[in-house]
This record gives C-alpha cells, structure tokens and sequence, in this order.
C-alpha cells in the first residue's frame, strides 16, 4: 500500500455558489481506487487538513465507499470537512444511527433531503442538502443542488435564502446573456486600474487582467494591433504590460468602463474558467520556466472563451498570436497539453471514473493529480 493516502484516491470537485454569486465552499468527491484495500479515515483527515489552508472556503467531503464513509463518521471531528451524506442514510439500519452519532458529539454533517427539524438559520452551518428541489419545498439555511436552470436558481439564493447552490447553471446562464454582458467585467477593469494607481507589480497587475478570460483576450487582442511594429507579436500579457506600458494601458481599461458588463450571474462563469487555468497550471507544473507557465495559464483561461464571447473558439483564437501548443490543446485536442487539460474538464465535473481512466491512461500519478486539485483548491477565496 502507497504511504500517501492521496495515492489511493480518485478526487473531483463541485463549487458551492452564495447569494452574493460567491464561492461559499468546496465539495470535494473523493473515491478509493478499485485495487486499494482500504483507506484509513484519520490518514485521509490529517492529509486534507495539513493540505487545507485555514482561509480557504469551507470543505465538505462526500465519499462512495460505505466503509469508508463508516470510518469518517467514527473519527471526524468538529473542526474538519462536513461529511455530506447518502440517501440511503435515511434508511440503512447501520449508517443512520451511526450518523446520529457523530453529529450528537459534533461533527458536521449534511444529510440528504428534509429532515423534521426546524430550519437552520442562514447565519449559521446548514444541516441539509437538497438533491431533488422538484419534490420539497425549499426553505432558508439549505444546500440546494443546481438544477440547471438560472430562473430557478435566482430563486433560491434570493428568494428562499438558501445557503449555497451547488453547481451553477453556466449553459442556461450564457443562453440568457444579452449581447452587452459578453464585454469584460466592470469590477475586473477597475480592480486593475487600482492596482496600477497603487503601483503594484507587474505579476499582481497580470493576475488581476486573468481574473476575466473576457478582459484578458481584449487586452491581447488590443495590444497586439497596437504596438506589434514596436516588439513583434505579444502572446503573453506579462509582455504586453511591459511593451504597452502601465499608463497606456490604464488609459485603454478605462475607455472600456461605459461598455463594461455587470453581470453577477456571470461571475460563477468567469472564475469557473480561471480555476480551470489555475487546474492545468498545477498539473503541468512549469517549475521556474514563467513564460511556459503563463503559456499554460492561458490555455486554461481561454479554453472556454467561445462560450463567454458567443462565437467559434477558431474565430477568437485566430485573433491572437498564440503558441502551436495552445493552438494544439484548444483546437485539434493533441498535443502536450491535451492531456492535463482533459483531466481538468474531468476533475471539475467531479467524474471520478472519467478522472481515473484518464489518469491510468496518460501516465500520471493519482498523487500528482490529486496535489494539484488540492493546491488550486485551497488557493479559493473564502
């Protein structure tokens, strides 16, 4: 047996999404691995909590393996992930009163559908986890699965106070879009024109253009018809900051304010992206090669830009003077980064199978895999 209990797991992730349209926590799907005889459930809880920064956003951990599960409800504590719950925990004669044992000495749990206590408070952790909204009424403090549909997500953020929605309906949201939204975000814009005023640096000012794949393209785009008689082409927007200059820039993001979208349906959208970039960074870990990692970033950013601009990926990708192997991965799905990026489409669906069968298959260590996830993770704002 493996001495890390990350390499006898097979992880994914869903994010849980606020009122504010803010990540409110994590829930991470976790896995054992057909040949793996057991996993320890105090070596799986001291993992995730050595790897699990305090000022990440709150982990839940939903596991399939009953013995496992078992496990977690013996030696969970207080302080660690929520355990979320089965359905058949309502009627297995062993894991029932197993779970109303843990949670009488204080592990958090959230169990599946109604239960006959009285509402939680959204205040405070919720207790249930609402799969099927289509057969119980909704009512404040619950987890509520995404249904696909933003009408009646609305509903539950703003109407019934729900604590977080799981999953976000991105295709339902994007069909909605009117042409407007589909400009860079107003928030995105004005962040970096404060950090220009603040003189941050150039790494800081980068980060904070990447936080809307919109916003990146447009400023790639802008400075490559610009200045590319000035240093040739710019395929990364470290380059651009430096051949462009702060001050033009700054002056071109606030040229951009009066068209700017506000969109708050949109940023679950825009930071689903950004993780995804973040994702495919960790898994093809560039070590101190920066312009290989912010060429990796950029794969990852730009991957879904089709869905967000509302044309073919070709169409926008021909615009930008992008290396063979973004070209490669986004288009022709070959290449060196094809692989890691398949695994990121597989980790954030929370496919657990899909996640293994691709993991075996291109050669890559359930571990490395895993640490990456984690890494990209536990790096989300609480």
């Amino acid at each position: 047996m493996s001495d890390s209990v990350l390499d006898q797991l097979t992880l994914g992730y869903r994010l849980l999404w606020n009122r504010r349209r803010e990540i409110a926590a994590v829930e991470l799907h976790a896995d054992p691995l057909p040949e793996t005889g057991g996993i320890d459930a105090r070596h799986l809880l001291a993992t995730l909590a050595e790897l699990w920064p305090t000022r990440a956003p709150q982990l839940l951990l939903r596991v399939g393996h009953p013995l496992l599960l078992l496990d977690l409800l013996a030696h969970g504590r207080a302080d660690g992930p929520w355990l979320v719950l089965p359905p058949e925990v309502q009627t297995d004669a062993v894991l029932r009163p197993r779970a109303q044992q843990a949670q009488a000495r204080g592990l958090p749990l959230l169990w599946p559908g109604r239960l006959p206590a009285p509402a939680t408070p959204t205040t405070q952790r919720p207790s249930v986890y609402l799969t099927d909204t289509a057969q119980a009424a909704l009512f404040p403090g619950q987890i509520v699965l995404g249904s696909g549909h933003r009408t009646q997500t609305d509903a539950a953020l703003d109407q019934h106070a729900a604590w977080a929605l799981a999953g976000w309906p991105v295709e339902d949201v994007l069909h909605s879009l009117p042409a407007q939204a589909r400009q860079p975000d107003r928030t995105a814009i004005s962040r970096v024109v404060r950090a220009i005023d603040d003189d941050a640096d150039l790494d800081r000012i980068e980060t904070l253009l990447c936080a809307d794949p919109v916003l990146a393209y447009r400023f790639l785009q802008h400075v490559n018809t610009t200045a590319p008689q000035l240093r040739g082409e710019i395929d990364t927007l470290q380059r651009g900051l430096q051949v462009w200059g702060l001050q033009h820039v700054q002056a071109w993001l606030l040229a951009q304010l009066p068209q700017a979208a506000s969109e708050p349906a949109l940023l679950p959208v825009r930071l689903g992206m950004v993780i995804r970039a973040r994702l495919l960074e960790h898994l093809l870990d560039a070590g101190d090669e920066e312009d290989l990692r912010r060429e990796v970033h950029l794969c990852g950013l730009f991957s879904q830009l089709d869905r967000l601009l509302g044309e073919p990926l070709a169409t926008a990708l021909q615009r930008l003077p992008l290396s063979q192997r973004i070209l490669q991965a986004l288009l022709e799905h070959s290449g060196p980064y094809h692989p890691a990026l398949q695994l990121a489409r597989a980790l954030e669906l929370a496919d657990t199978r899909t996640t293994r069968l691709l993991t075996e298959s291109y050669g890559y260590a359930p571990e490395d895999v895993n640490r990456a996830l984690l890494r990209t993770l536990g790096a989300l704002p609480a």
